[in-house]
């Protein structure tokens, strides 16, 4: 039987479960990693012997002797392909790919799809829409750029992080300021420092999640949800509430136009994508961007709602290209076989918790699907400002919406200290 071997660099938050699947069509995975010491955000939940072999750079090396380092650790090597796990994989995976003549989105906007910044200018570079937006450190020029644009709110942002990190809303200049004060100077959480800030237009209207997987240069949307958010005090907001849409919805088809474009526009031909796009009077425009799988969502949840996920579809995609291709060609828009509610839990307490009292009401729930990303015992509950504070995320999948949105007012009526059992910390 012929052996078959793949690459992962940074196989973290949804990445960690594509060595498992890949082993389903008989393939091992060597885990590539893009730095010396894996994110702390992450750290948890690297598994080391899922893998036929780990590769660590050393912390001296820079970009492009990492890149070396890891050609020649894989050098001799039968590989089928190089697939980024999480968002810091993202530019190795183009460069090992792209070198080792594997299926690869080439290195050319490797830059793009990570920094926010370029991301714009590589679509209205190609006559694809994108936010206005200024790149600075400094609080009076963003402030000026704000006056002459004639911008009531604005969005600053770190130029590459994850999770909704430090994203603020500024009206004012003292907003601005204190935005900058909180980003910039700080290594954030996928471990970059932050030398600049973005600053965005804030556009108005409904967001979106939407996901792809392409083949050769072709696109297929796999997936789009409605994203619901709650303003949070001094920062942005937090996602609340996805809900997933009919493949066959108006919206969804002008949504998987807009992606498309982006997609080309950006270069990426082939693997995952995962995209949030607000459609306000003006159409779509994209305003967070990842060339890897959506992070932080349940598998099994989505799979009894679609008949597929982004892992699986992006796993097939790269195992049995062939297949994957003529079903997706044949197969139209997507088929919600479910309705589907992805609900963050927002916290406005703290504690370490103890555990979890709620959880076996909110599992006899009839929607209840899947509770994921629940702060584990032991550890601190904070108020949630981000994605990363948010306490949990519960599923609930229905084939009666009636009963969904029964399931989802009392599970969103449950306080935090009735969901997790919450003990004060002593701050003396």
């Amino acid at each position: 039987m012929k052996e078959r071997n793949c690459v992962i660099v940074d196989a973290y938050s949804t990445g960690r479960y594509l060595p498992e699947e890949f082993k389903r069509y008989g393939i091992e995975t060597v885990h590539v990693m893009s730095a010396a010491h894996i994110p702390p955000i992450f750290q948890s939940h690297f598994n080391a012997d899922l893998y036929g072999e780990v590769i660590r750079p050393s912390e001296r090396m820079g970009y492009d002797d990492i890149v070396e380092y890891h050609l020649q650790a894989l050098h001799g090597r039968k590989l089928e392909f190089v697939i980024a796990g999480c968002e810091t994989g993202v530019e190795l995976a183009d460069s090992l790919s792209e070198r080792l003549g594997l299926p690869s989105n080439g290195t050319a906007l490797s830059a793009a799809r990570r920094d926010k910044a370029r991301l714009s200018c590589a679509l209205t570079s190609a006559g694809v829409r994108s936010i206005r937006q200024v790149v600075s450190d400094s609080p009076a020029e963003i402030a000026s750029w704000k006056r002459e644009a004639k911008f009531d709110q604005i969005v600053i942002k770190p130029l590459n992080s994850t999770g909704t990190e430090d994203v603020f809303f500024c009206s004012t200049d003292a907003d601005i300021q204190r935005a900058l004060s909180a980003i910039l100077g700080k290594t954030n959480r996928v471990g970059t420092l932050n030398r600049f800030a973005l600053g965005q237009e804030k556009i108005n209207g409904q967001q979106y999640t939407v996901n792809a997987v392409s083949i050769d240069g072709e696109a297929f949307v796999t997936e789009a949800w409605t994203y619901d958010t709650v303003p949070i005090e001094r920062a942005s907001s937090v996602c609340s509430l996805e809900r997933l849409l009919e493949g066959s919805e108006p919206i969804v088809q002008e949504l998987s136009d807009y992606l498309v474009r982006a997609l080309q526009a950006l270069q990426i031909v082939d693997g995952p994508a995962h995209a949030e796009i607000i459609v306000d009077h003006r159409g779509p425009v994209l305003v967070d961007f990842g060339a890897r799988l959506q992070g932080t969502m349940s598998a099994k949840a989505r799979t009894m709602a679609l008949g597929h996920n982004h892992m699986t579809l992006t796993a097939w995609r790269y195992a049995e290209p062939k297949g994957f291709g003529e079903y997706m060609r044949l197969r139209g828009p997507y088929k919600r076989q479910a309705h589907a509610l992805c609900v963050s839990l927002i916290s406005d307490m703290g504690g370490v918790v103890a555990g979890y009292p709620g959880l076996e009401a909110i599992r006899k729930l009839p929607s209840f699907t899947d509770a994921i990303a629940f702060v584990p015992i032991g550890q601190e509950l904070v108020p949630t400002i981000d994605l990363v504070s948010t306490p949990g995320i519960v599923y609930l999948v229905n084939s009666d919406l009636t009963q969904l949105e029964n399931d989802y007012r009392k599970l969103r009526a449950m306080r935090m200290d009735q969901v997790f059992d919450l003990v004060l910390q002593d701050r003396d």
